[in-house]
């Protein structure tokens, strides 16, 4: 009995550092790797034609009338 007692005590002590060390290596590195591979925020440049001009908003289009207004309509 006091065989499984040493055999327990030992082989918690080893499994109290591993889990230790697993846990600081993923807190430390996960981190890391989220922030490096994290979805970059849309600059709105991506439908820039040749021209250099932005394509329209969907949803809003702008109108101009005989006077050279512009008028937004939905």
């Amino acid at each position: 009995m006091r065989l499984l007692t040493e055999a327990m005590n030992g082989l918690g002590a080893v499994l109290l550092n591993l889990v230790t060390l697993l846990a600081i290596e993923e807190l430390t590195l996960g981190g890391l790797v989220r922030l490096l591979f994290a979805p970059r925020p849309a600059t709105g440049r991506r439908g820039v034609r040749s021209g250099g001009t932005l394509p329209r908003q969907s949803g809003r289009e702008e109108h101009k009338n005989a006077k050279g207004e512009s008028k937004c309509l939905r």
